[in-house]
């Protein structure tokens, strides 16, 4: 059976007649083959006779549900699956399915309902919490039941397959302003915060989500400098609950790299705490508050007992893996990672530089597709909607290249590619070594990963069925060169996801970016700190907006963001000349539903929603559509 994450787009060629001497249940195994093989219009007709005959058998409604939705017709595909449902109530695929229609249809009260359901009825249904966890990044919160908005949250952040930063709108929702106002009066007594130091949402939010929100920055900076205060003052071990949310807070310092600004006054404190671990004995709050402010795997030199500290703590042993154990064993398979050609382009060797003091984008988990497997077609098209292709795909392992895979997230997301072997390549042997340790700790094969320039992506010698170059073009010294290197190794009917920063969604960073030159501040971590003071300050108004966006809440977000050695941007018009100088057709941009359906309110006649033009006469008006990238799909015109 059909999910809803792949192509039901009808074929042009059509079966004129049923075999209707054949009996019901050989008509349903027919219509089920049809439909595993990707001939959907033929499984459609099978699916509406059988429907016309009476048949009521759930699997029948709830597949003909996705071949429905596939063709737009969401609220057919509705009916149908409350149909499925009536005649099958424990079905949770149905359910889950029904989730992803309500939600486009903008139902999003009954699509919670849907989704609690299916967690009711089988909370192992593959994929169902990184669904629920995609649901609730972009949906209305204020129209869910809170309590259950709880309750689900509470799952999602106790699971370890997700993308957590997704959850960060949904926690915000429910606990930013509990979390500022018990932080209020807080000095150095922890029975003042007992209600936060208990709660278990907020300390798994605290090791998991990077929080990007300005109060609750301010909140938690305050906090720190409380707590070193008062631990540098007295040795006396603070209690385990205590214990406990000083590591969770140590973890979202690493997570999102120190960026907190601090005083002279914390400064002082912690040489007192580092002396101190060097005289004395080591101890788990010492630790634990230096892991506040620093990555423990670079305190090793001044206390290397800290690499042999033995702690029978979970809780603490989970902080000495993260910030010491995880950070060494990168060091060490940064050693054998590959390395082809050399990288000697002026540009490139300052974006490598730029990316070695941290891996970027630094991320603990993500869902990882390992049971759903889909061909080239049904990948793309769920990317494109309303757009589809349905080229005709051979039996053959896939060639996948990553051109600039950073520290390995898309390489998770292309596991969603039936028979696939990936090559990765960056610049950043840091980043690279991330991915690799995040890669065996997935048991992920089947990627290869490298050390090279882009400019020099010919010399791996092979041919590829896609390739995915997201927001690495516009930092090369001319991206245009960069592109036709990616070209020269890509398949005759090959394919692209190219990422692309947009001149007129990023007139803040412009601003931002004239800020720093006339600062002349650095890309140090100091200097991005003093950045972020002048941001946060309110002092100077045109670059206040940027608190607004989530990349200005780490140190190598922020640095990538307005700090990069090299940034391009480009107009949808010098989009669509590139393509048409490189015969690239382009297939659709990656949008969001609503953005799409505005856009369908503006340009009702461009069904496939790939007129560049059009797009173009919307961007003007509505200028943060792109506000993130241009990210979208194109394919090698066959000549």
């Amino acid at each position: 059976m059909k999910g809803f994450g792949e192509n039901n787009k009808p074929k042009k060629k059509l079966r004129r007649n049923i075999h209707i001497t054949h009996s019901k249940e050989q008509l349903i195994r027919q219509a089920f083959k049809f439909h595993s093989e990707g001939n959907i219009s033929e499984a459609a007709k099978y699916y509406q006779y059988l429907i016309n005959q009476g048949l009521n058998d759930y699997r029948i409604f709830s597949n003909y549900a996705g071949i429905l939705q596939g063709l737009g017709k969401s609220q057919e595909a509705e009916v149908s699956l409350r149909k499925a449902i009536q005649l099958n109530p424990e079905y949770a695929e149905a359910h889950a399915n029904l989730g992803i229609i309500l939600k486009d249809l903008g139902k999003s009260q009954e699509a919670f309902v849907s989704y609690l359901k299916v967690i009711e009825i089988n909370p192992n249904l593959p994929d169902i919490y990184a669904t629920i966890t995609r649901f609730l990044k972009d949906s209305d919160l204020s129209k869910l039941n809170k309590s259950k908005l709880k309750y689900i949250l509470n799952i999602l952040l106790e699971k370890n397959d997700i993308s957590h930063n997704e959850l960060s709108r949904a926690f915000n929702f429910l606990y930013r302003n509990k979390i500022i106002h018990s932080l209020e009066k807080f000095d150095s007594d922890f029975s003042q915060i007992e209600s936060l130091i208990n709660n278990k949402i907020i300390i798994n939010a605290l090791k998991k989500i990077t929080f990007r929100d300005i109060l609750l920055e301010k909140s938690l900076t305050n906090l720190r400098r409380n707590i070193v205060l008062h631990i540098a003052k007295n040795t006396k071990s603070i209690n385990y609950s205590e214990l406990k949310f000083v590591i969770a807070l140590g973890e979202q310092c690493f997570l999102n790299e120190y960026v907190y600004s601090l005083t002279e006054e914390e400064n002082l404190s912690l040489d007192i705490i580092i002396n101190r671990c060097k005289d004395i004995e080591l101890n788990e709050t010492d630790i634990s508050i230096l892991s506040c402010y620093f990555p423990l795997y670079k305190l090793l030199d001044q206390i290397p007992s800290l690499e042999s500290f033995n702690s029978p703590n979970k809780i603490f042993k989970e902080l000495i893996e993260l910030q010491i154990i995880e950070p060494l064993k990168e060091i060490q398979l940064s050693q054998n990672i590959k390395r082809i050609g050399s990288i000697s382009d002026n540009v490139s060797q300052k974006v490598k530089i730029q990316y070695e003091e941290n891996p970027y984008p630094r991320w603990r988990y993500g869902n990882y597709q390992e049971n759903q497997k889909l061909s080239i077609n049904q990948a793309i098209n769920i990317e494109i909607k309303p757009n589809y292709i349905n080229k005709k795909e051979e039996e053959h392992q896939l060639n996948i290249l990553i051109a600039g895979c950073g520290t390995g997230n898309q390489i998770l997301q292309a596991q969603r590619y039936k028979n696939a072997q990936i090559t990765a390549i960056d610049l950043s042997l840091s980043s690279l070594a991330y991915a690799q340790r995040k890669m065996n700790e997935l048991e992920i094969d089947k990627v290869e990963l490298i050390e090279m320039d882009i400019l020099e992506v010919s010399l791996l010698e092979k041919q590829f069925d896609v390739i995915e170059c997201s927001g690495v073009l516009h930092h090369m010294n001319d991206p245009f060169i960069g592109l036709k290197a990616l070209l020269g190794v890509a398949k005759k009917n090959g394919y692209l996801k190219l990422g692309l920063y947009s001149e007129l969604a990023r007139q803040d960073i412009i601003k931002a970016r004239n800020h720093i030159a006339g600062k002349n501040l650095k890309t140090t971590s100091n200097d991005i700190r003093r950045f972020r003071q002048d941001v946060i300050s309110g002092t100077y108004p045109e670059i206040a907006n940027l608190q607004k966006r989530s990349s200005f809440y780490s140190i190598s977000e922020c640095r990538d963001l307005c700090f990069h050695a090299k940034e391009h941007r480009f107009t949808i018009n010098q989009l669509q000349e590139t393509l048409k100088s490189n015969e690239l057709e382009f297939l659709g941009f990656l949008l969001p539903t609503p953005v799409q359906s505005i856009y369908k309110q503006y340009f009702p006649e461009d069904k496939k929603q790939t007129n560049l033009q059009k797009w173009a006469k919307f961007e003007e008006k509505y200028p943060n559509t792109f506000r993130g990238m241009y990210q979208f799909w194109v394919s090698k015109i066959s000549s």
